[in-house]
């Protein structure tokens, strides 16, 4: 995994009194560092159960001006396949955010391809990664991106 402990996704409440449930923080704040150290916007999320499907853990993901998107992961999954797939969502949320913002809508920007394309992220050999998709180059560990040089 990454080697990094991973904070708990407090939401709702500055004084923390509503979680997201463990199965999806864990994953979550590792998507949330990495939005947050490449300068994306980092959404407000808020526990909300919108599904009723059996295993699956669901929040919502808050932009400040009032749109949301519903994300989750299936409780039973593994921890790098949870990241992963949470990651996929929280990129599509990014990708709306920025481009409502009037910025490049591309995140986590691929850095071999600037200007080009995402990342994508991945599960290889147990570990949740972002890779090219071009080249399926693997740049790092989800919640281990580097801040963009400017």
């Amino acid at each position: 995994m990454t080697g990094c402990a991973v904070e708990a996704v407090t939401v709702g409440h500055a004084d923390g009194r509503d979680l997201v449930d463990i199965a999806l923080s864990e994953a979550l704040a590792l998507v949330l560092r990495d939005l947050g150290t490449c300068g994306a916007p980092v959404p407000d999320v808020r526990d909300k159960r919108w599904s009723n499907f059996p295993g699956q853990v669901t929040a919502m993901l808050h932009d400040t001006d009032g749109t949301a998107q519903g994300v989750f992961a299936m409780a039973a999954e593994s921890l790098p396949q949870r990241i992963a797939s949470v990651a996929d969502q929280v990129q599509e949320w990014a990708v709306e955010a920025l481009w409502r913002a009037g910025r490049p809508a591309t995140w986590p920007e691929c850095p071999e391809h600037p200007n080009s394309h995402p990342l994508t992220a991945a599960v290889p050999e147990d570990r949740a990664v972002w890779i090219c998709p071009r080249t399926g180059h693997l740049v790092n560990d989800i919640g281990r991106l580097p801040a963009p040089d400017r």
